[in-house]
């Protein structure tokens, strides 16, 4: 590291000391860079230089060198190396930055079903610590802004004898999604975050839950720069009713926040989730506030009303590859005018969380089924993952973009280290040929935040020690559930086994 980047990163650790706002100490000249700034009108990249203020955004991105004048108080010399905007995650479940592996052979809801066996044992800090674990890896992987859905806290009840019957619901103890919240603060990353309304309650409790949360996200981190807004995460997926929908309207009207809804991902149960859809329709949900997360097994009618209601969609390409989702249809999305966002989900479904990877899966997908090179472009699968993804998300007055008046998040990429050999096409060689190894560094707000693999915004020795800790008594706990459950069936069938028997003496 040249000694500019050592005074850099000694700026950011003493406001981190001091409890400073995650923006730059002072200012940060960036110069002889490849800058692929993803504004609008500016697709192709150039040599040139940018220049962060002391609020942590960008004051000027220009081509060329920057003037004698122009005073800094530190500078990086990016000579040779590309220069981008830090990707965006428009679909995130941090939480599970520590259950890599989990149902590797499973779709949907074989997979859901083996996470929730284990993450159902995690307490109010438990999830503190595993989101800390997820938050970070995505800094480290380019990763600078996430929508994020927590996890709600809500387990059911465990049957332990024959003919018992399962209690109902209930919520984890303890400010266990205020903990998602100060942990993504506490990582570094910045964040959208959103909450869901498990059914525990009536509907009054499930909205005064949702206020509970929400108050206390904007009371506590109101003026942090990484909290960016409140969102809401949609459970019509698994909603036995249409009340739901009306419910999430409800909350979406008081709160004014975007609906986020996982919907049409599987293709198991195509036609009863299909038949959701109009609940949405009906209930007045659909418009420019809903996304719909994955949107696969769609229709042309379902196509044309989310398009003239004014409905964006999340795509996570690596994501519904590992659970053989299908392929979401995205120029023909585009084509219907739907606005396309790109996410990496999560680390149990993603295992890497590579971004770069990302790009080429999704690339890999849309041409293999157009049989088509040219169905995607190298520049339209960027701009999906950083400004379109902002757009959807709408925070692009803030961040996808290397843009004056932005945050400064951004990538510093190296295709020489290793060597990806001569720059032909300097957006080619960014999105086909570098990856995670050739990531250099990693700035938010203009403060260095991750060199190499390096984290600089967190202790990463007591991260490990806590979360190595914390999901072994998980584990062990999960265990115990398995082996009580199997009790439970093996005294099923005896019993079963004895009624036939008894049956057969008569």
């Amino acid at each position: 590291m040249t000694t500019p980047r050592i005074k850099a990163c000694l700026l950011a650790l003493l406001g981190l000391a001091a409890g400073a706002a995650p923006c730059a100490a002072g200012t940060l000249l960036v110069k002889n860079a490849i800058l692929i700034t993803m504004k609008p009108g500016q697709e192709k990249p150039f040599v040139g230089y940018l220049l962060v203020g002391a609020d942590g955004k960008i004051v000027s991105v220009e081509a060329g060198a920057p003037p004698a004048s122009l005073a800094a108080d530190s500078t990086v010399d990016a000579t040779g190396e590309f220069v981008a905007p830090g990707f965006i995650s428009a679909h995130s479940h941090l939480f599970t930055g520590p259950y890599r592996g989990i149902g590797h052979a499973e779709t949907l809801y074989g997979w859901a079903d083996a996470l929730s066996k284990l993450y159902r044992h995690m307490d109010a800090e438990d999830v503190y610590w595993c989101t800390l674990h997820g938050s970070v890896d995505f800094l480290r992987n380019g990763i600078t802004t996430a929508f994020d859905f927590t996890n709600s806290g809500a387990i059911g009840g465990v049957a332990v004898g024959v003919n018992e019957k399962v209690p109902p619901p209930t919520l984890i103890p303890g400010p266990y999604e205020e903990n998602q919240i100060r942990a993504k603060v506490d990582a570094g990353l910045r964040f959208i975050d959103s909450i869901g309304l498990p059914r525990v309650g009536s509907n009054e409790e499930m909205i005064a839950r949702f206020g509970r949360v929400y108050k206390y996200a904007y009371d506590t981190y109101g003026n942090n720069p990484l909290f960016l807004k409140m969102a809401l995460s949609g459970g019509l997926q698994r909603a036995p009713t249409k009340d739901t929908a009306y419910l999430e309207v409800e909350v979406m009207r008081k709160f004014k926040v975007m609906n986020h809804a996982h919907f049409l991902e599987s293709p198991e149960r195509v036609p009863e989730q299909q038949a959701k859809f109009y609940w949405y329709q009906e209930a007045g949900a659909l418009g420019p506030d809903f996304i719909f997360a994955h949107f696969i097994q769609t229709n042309p009618d379902i196509l044309r009303i989310a398009a003239k209601a004014g409905c964006s969609m999340s795509w996570q390409p690596t994501s519904n590859s590992r659970l053989a989702s299908g392929v979401a249809d995205i120029p023909l999305y585009r084509a219907f005018g739907i606005g396309v966002s790109v996410g990496l989900d999560d680390q149990s479904c993603t295992d890497i969380s590579d971004p770069f990877q990302n790009l080429r899966i999704g690339l890999a997908l849309i041409r293999t089924k157009y049989k088509d090179a040219k169905a995607m472009s190298v520049y339209d699968m960027l701009y999906l993952h950083t400004l379109a993804s902002a757009k959807v998300l709408q925070i692009d007055d803030k961040v996808g973009s290397l843009e004056p008046g932005k945050f400064a998040d951004f990538l510093v990429v190296d295709p020489r280290e290793p060597d990806t050999g001569p720059i032909h096409d300097p957006l080619a060689t960014y999105v086909y040929a570098c990856g995670l190894r050739n990531l250099k560094e990693v700035y938010v707000g203009g403060r260095l935040s991750v060199e190499g693999t390096h984290l600089l915004t967190y202790d990463e020795s007591k991260l490990r020690s806590e979360v190595y800790s914390r999901m072994a008594r998980i584990e062990q706990e999960a265990a115990a559930d398995a082996a009580r459950a199997s009790a439970v069936s093996e005294r099923s069938l005896d019993l079963d086994g004895c009624g036939l028997a008894v049956a057969s003496m008569h």
